[in-house]
């Protein structure tokens, strides 16, 4: 989500709440916050009860006859801490599959947590859409035409509900919540989710980032001109290819890619055809680092027409787990023949009618035939994988899938399910193809947990989630809306977008990806109104203190650093007469480009609220997003900054400072020194690499374990309130 759209949403917020802002300190990482400790027991423990425990023991001063059942009493453990965020901070599911002993409510809203689907969006839209090797070669003379009709077969799609079309020569263009031109698919997606997983394209031994063949030097600072005038040309044994390359005969190149100037810009009446498309005349200078493409022609450059390679799994049929596609199927789960309708076996995946589908469902699963040759597809090449009679991935897309939200919905012990409620959402015109991955974990999460609900839009609908029939700021109808599990569900996927929204809705965001303005209102908001409605015992009263946002730091050993976060202290905290109170958590996990300094000015309404008792109080808390910096030069890193605009500086706490946030000194770094370690946002997961091809960094680049950290740090720092286990209704 972008920075504009998100504090034009928050100002939006703010007022009309009808309210200036509380007393604040907003002036960058050097702002403490007079905070008293908490308790030093707030160790959380390693396993959370299940959600219903079954007690049966009466009160000691009741007796009940032989023949009575005593009633069964339900009770739930709450963590009262939650997790929430939008695109890129929708990782926070990830993070609570591997850590579910924190939280009791998790947001995913609008993000890339199934990695089956994205892994196969990315190799069969996003690097696909050319011809066949045998049609290309024809027309080897005119690779660098786009006009050429007998090349022209891309770009594919749609293949699912809610998808765009899209190939490598033609990425689908945006402008919502960031410019999704081919600039940002490079820098956020493909060189985003390759430094924290590793390549997820091919196999190399000696790197997990780069392709193989290709040198560090590649990836290291220096010279783009100069890398793309000088490609990296990659021969055998890793040039062989099934689709592009059987037997090896042409190089595979390392080219460069970048989005061009549109002349005119928007006025341009083809801006928005334009816009991410790949053009061939112009001389790109942005090295594509993690892909390869065929040299066909031999000039050392990707020519329009010439393929990306992709060798990252053994090819399979995806006919489903009956080892069968429609025409074989009988009907009766068999490969006989003879069925009847379109689907006799019942086993396509559809969306959203099918989701259980395993027959074009874009993932291996047993039953599926494959060949044994290894990742490039070619018999006899002996390479990974090859003739060891299972199924193959490359070790980068392992590491993805290993990773995926969906392993742990299917194959969690249930009562991990049972502890935590869970919401998602996506919008039906999302640029990204954010629902289409995000409806089969709410449904696989619906097999887990029935009570797993799905609504269409926030308000506008009969079935929306508060179904108001018209768009509406739910936070000023809180006291209206049911939020409990039995009114709401105990979990829910919200797809928001009007399906018959007029052209003027949808230029103004309706179902993309961050939605009309009251979508990006009500996106933001739901995702604590949610938790505060079910947490019991909360403090509601009217207060007479302001509260405060906080910038702050603490030092991550996984990190080997200082990192930030930023904090909404609720009103009258510091009240000598609640000194003994204790506040529920929700940790807000900022997208792609947003700082946690910007992402904690929600806490300006929020604040407001709780002083007038609209709101029960608690602690809103954003961990930094951001990647580190560090200087190329001397190596020195820094993981706690803010730009000073006016001198042209980042202010950065002392990374090694390991006291209190006040404690340490702050420094002035020239901004012109500093570069970081990955593109932008993190992904809140431990690297395998830094974008520079610095592959020993995954040392220290462990922002998955930082965040676990900074659940520790909160609950030793602020008077957090821990784990209870408390009876709830039927």
């Amino acid at each position: 989500m972008s920075k504009t759209v998100t504090l034009f949403a928050l100002l939006l917020f703010a007022g009309l709440a009808g309210c200036s802002s509380d007393s604040k300190s907003n002036s960058g990482a050097d702002t403490t916050a007079d905070t008293p400790a908490a308790p030093t027991d707030t160790q959380l423990p390693e396993d959370i009860a299940p959600d219903i425990i079954a007690t049966d023991t009466p009160a000691a001063d009741v007796l009940v006859p032989d023949e009575v059942t005593p009633p069964v009493k339900k009770t739930r453990v709450y963590t009262f801490k939650a997790l929430g965020g939008i695109s890129m901070g929708a990782s926070g599911l990830t993070f609570h599959a591997h850590h579910p002993q924190y939280f009791d409510f998790v947001a995913a809203l609008g993000g890339y947590i199934n990695f089956h689907y994205l892994e196969d969006y990315m190799a069969n839209m996003l690097f696909a859409g050319f011809c066949d090797m045998d049609t290309i070669l024809e027309h080897v003379d005119d690779l660098n035409n786009p006009d050429i009709p007998e090349l022209q077969c891309g770009p594919i799609g749609p293949r699912h509900a809610w998808e765009y079309p899209n190939g490598f020569n033609h990425w689908h263009f945006d402008d919502s919540g960031a410019n999704w031109d081919r600039d940002t698919y490079w820098h956020t997606i493909f060189e985003g989710m390759m430094t924290a997983f590793g390549n997820q394209l091919y196999y190399n031994p000696d790197h997990p980032f780069l392709p193989p063949g290709v040198p560090e030097s590649w990836a290291a600072p220096g010279s783009n001109s100069e890398k793309c005038a000088n490609p990296i040309h990659v021969g055998k044994p890793w040039n062989y290819n099934a689709e592009y390359n059987p037997e090896g005969l042409y190089d595979l190149i390392t080219f460069c890619d970048e989005e061009e100037p549109i002349p005119g810009g928007e006025d341009n009446p083809d801006y928005w055809e334009l816009k991410g498309a790949y053009d061939p005349t112009y001389p790109h200078n942005r090295p594509a680092i993690v892909a390869l493409a065929v040299d066909y022609n031999g000039n050392g450059k990707r020519d329009y027409h010439e393929p990306i390679v992709i060798n990252n799994k053994e090819r399979f049929e995806d006919v489903g787990a009956d080892g069968c596609a429609d025409a074989d199927e009988d009907g009766a789960g068999g490969c006989t023949g003879g069925g009847s309708g379109d689907d006799p076996n019942g086993d396509n995946y559809t969306l959203p009618e099918q989701t259980f589908g395993s027959e074009g469902d874009f993932r291996w699963q047993e039953g599926e035939p494959f060949q044994d040759f290894g990742l490039d597809g070619v018999d006899g090449t002996g390479d990974y994988g090859e003739g060891d009679d299972k199924f193959s991935r490359s070790p980068g897309l392992q590491t993805l899938l290993d990773n995926d939200v969906m392993n742990w919905i299917d194959n969690a012990p249930q009562e991990q399910i049972d502890a935590v409620d869970i919401m998602f959402d996506g919008g039906i015109r999302d640029a990204l193809n954010a629902l289409t991955g995000m409806y089969p974990l709410a449904m696989h999460l619906k097999a887990r947990e029935p009570n797993t609900r799905e609504y269409n839009g926030y308000t506008e609908f009969d079935d929306s989630l508060y179904p108001k029939g018209e768009p509406t700021l739910v936070l000023f109808e809180n006291d209206k809306v049911a939020w409990s599990v039995a009114g709401m569900g105990k979990n829910f996927i919200v797809r928001y977008g009007n399906p018959d929204a007029t052209e003027e809705e949808i230029t103004k965001g309706d179902g993309k990806h961050v939605g009309n303005d009251n979508d990006i209102f009500n996106r933001a908001i739901i995702m604590p109104l949610v938790p505060l409605g079910r947490w019991p015992g909360l403090d509601t009263t009217t207060c007479e203190f302001d509260g405060q946002l906080v910038n702050s730091t603490f030092y991550s050993e996984a990190l080997q650093n200082r990192y930030a976060y930023s904090i909404a202290i609720p009103p009258c905290y510091h009240d000598e007469a609640n000194k003994d109170l204790t506040y529920p958590s929700f940790i807000l996990l900022p997208g792609h480009g947003i700082t946690a300094s910007d992402a904690i000015a929600a806490g300006l309404a929020t604040n407001i609220l709780m002083k007038q008792g609209k709101l029960a109080k608690f602690f809103l808390v954003a961990v930094e997003g951001q990647c580190c910096r560090f200087n190329p030069a001397t190596g020195d890193r820094y993981c706690a900054c803010i730009k000073n605009k006016p001198d042209g500086t980042w202010d950065c706490m002392d990374p090694q400072c390991k006291g209190a946030h006040e404690e340490c000194e702050l420094l002035k770094i020239p901004s012109n020194l500093l570069v970081q370690e990955c593109n932008g946002g993190h992904f809140f997961a431990n690297h395998v690499s830094s974008v520079f091809g610095d592959k020993d960094a995954a040392e220290y680049m462990k922002y998955e374990d930082m965040l676990a950290e900074a659940v520790e740090h909160l609950d030793k720092t602020y008077r957090t309130r821990l784990p209870e286990e408390h009876e709830i209704g039927e």
